[in-house]
């Protein structure tokens, strides 16, 4: 496969003056898998994701997608390519659903909004079962139900690359699996590329093809779930014991040990 069908992350650095934040990061995201995101808080994990997004500059290395820098796209181009969805809750703005996710559409179309624009809209609001709240204002619904918004509103724009920033740190646990399963099922689908970062490891193993485990901004594995999160691995990286196992083909970690942290360690 050409660089042109992949997002391609390279020798990538960043820094916040002075300190260190990514070190040497490098990746290559393929046409319809779903990779997850995975480390400790103040790991990098966000940073990164902006970074690949074109937002923030690093200082060395690089993000190609489409065979072109990130950073050389348009705004209207990158919108186009990639789909974003950012950790932070949508604010509650007095806007109906359905015009929300119509911005999705907005990098598609020149003046205004087309018949299929709209068909796109109804199509997948049904498809997260969030129909009924197409004509409720944003400002009326729950942080969880605006995640969602925002997730479908990304799916609308119908990119070749997903990125999810903790899409479902305010869902329940209903919400969590038909949320993954959907973002799953639609990379097959349309060949799309999600790259979601996510806290919860079984989860993560579940519902991924793949797992970048970030440590202190390194990648300290990457690989299918069995080869990146292993006993030593989930150790070395959040100092802590776990058990991994599977019931009903399904894998699950249960931490069972804590190690101490080190004097002067941050909480």
């Amino acid at each position: 496969m050409t660089d042109e069908k992949r997002l391609i992350v390279e020798h990538l650095d960043f820094a916040y003056g002075g300190k260190n934040i990514l070190d040497d990061i490098g990746m290559t995201l393929t046409t319809g898998e779903v990779v997850a995101l995975v480390g400790p808080n103040g790991a990098g994990k966000s940073t990164l994701m902006r970074c690949m997004l074109g937002m923030l500059k690093p200082r060395s290395g690089s993000v190609r997608i489409l065979g072109q820098d990130v950073r050389t796209l348009s705004a209207r181009r990158r919108a186009q390519l990639v789909a974003y969805v950012p950790q932070a809750s949508a604010p509650a703005f007095p806007m109906s659903v359905f015009d929300v996710c119509l911005l999705g559409r907005s990098p598609h179309f020149s003046t205004h909004a087309t018949p299929r624009d709209h068909a796109i809209v109804e199509a997948t609001l049904g498809r997260l079962a969030l129909r009924d709240f197409a004509f409720r204002l944003l400002s009326e619904l729950s942080g969880g139900e605006r995640q969602r918004v925002m997730l479908a509103r990304a799916l609308i724009q119908q990119t070749d690359f997903l990125i999810l920033d903790e899409p479902t740190s305010a869902l329940d646990i209903r919400n969590q699996l038909e949320t993954l399963r959907l973002i799953a099922e639609l990379a097959r689908e349309r060949h799309m590329t999600a790259f979601v970062a996510i806290h919860d490891l079984s989860l993560a193993a579940r519902f991924s093809d793949r797992v970048v485990l970030l440590k202190e901004g390194r990648v300290a594995g990457i690989g299918d779930w069995r080869s990146t999160l292993t006993p030593a691995a989930i150790r070395e990286v959040y100092g802590v014991d776990a058990q991994v196992a599977m019931q009903d083909g399904v894998p699950f970690f249960v931490p069972h040990e804590i190690e101490p942290r080190n004097p002067g360690t941050a909480h």
